[in-house]
């Protein structure tokens, strides 16, 4: 049984039994993910609808309409914007939170399977940090809880900061984040954030094409 194809990272057909448990769990979790990538697909094929049916234009301001009309437009959505005021932001902004710690489950789940079938491998965490660092961040100070709430010496001022933020924007068809680059100065030093921006179906693709799920 191959967990990971790009990775190569394979259970013997006779260990089944001895990680019953763990397999079963993986398919638990996988089909959460599918749900909550799902839901985001419908709300994104909402967002690029209501711009491809002129919506966005008509919320432009007049002299601004004139300039796009009849153009490809690349759009890109930040904060409040007029056109996605049909969007239930607390719901979108869960789904990043329960997407994130879920898939960090699942991977790291499997990267626990690969050190007991080969110890040279290498920690799960470490696993997990290189199969999708930007939700495992997100995972770290936003969604398992926020940065702002503990004293972990590993967060920064900024990374504090940003935990508290709403942190989606819509960006070329998909809903991205952490969209905002946090920076702080505080005791003369300057703090920013060092995560980087991901999506629900972006990484739920990739990820489905990484363990070979239809």
């Amino acid at each position: 049984m191959i967990l990971d194809f790009k990775d190569k990272i394979e259970l013997p057909d006779e260990m089944k039994r001895k990680f019953f448990n763990e397999l079963q769990m993986l398919a638990n979790i996988w089909r959460g993910l599918c749900f909550i990538y799902g839901l985001a697909e419908i709300i994104e094929q909402k967002a690029k609808n209501k711009i491809s049916d002129g919506t966005v234009l008509q919320n432009m301001p007049p002299d601004v309409r004139k300039c796009f009309e009849g153009k490809q437009i690349r759009y890109e959505s930040f904060g409040n914007d007029p056109a996605l005021n049909w969007l239930d932001k607390g719901l979108l902004y869960s789904l990043f939170q329960w997407y994130a710690v879920s898939a960090c489950n699942y991977v790291r789940l499997v990267g626990h399977l690969a050190k007991q079938m080969n110890p040279e491998r290498q920690e799960p965490v470490k696993y997990t940090e290189k199969v999708i660092p930007n939700v495992k961040w997100f995972r770290d100070k936003i969604a398992a809880h926020p940065a702002r709430t503990s004293k972990d010496k590993r967060d920064n001022e900024a990374d504090r900061m940003a935990s508290i933020f709403y942190q989606v924007g819509f960006i070329d068809g998909r809903f991205e984040a952490p969209v905002w680059q946090v920076t702080v100065k505080k005791n003369g030093q300057r703090f920013s954030t060092s995560g980087s921006p991901w999506s629900i179906t972006k990484t739920h693709e990739n990820l489905a094409g990484r363990y070979k799920y239809e």
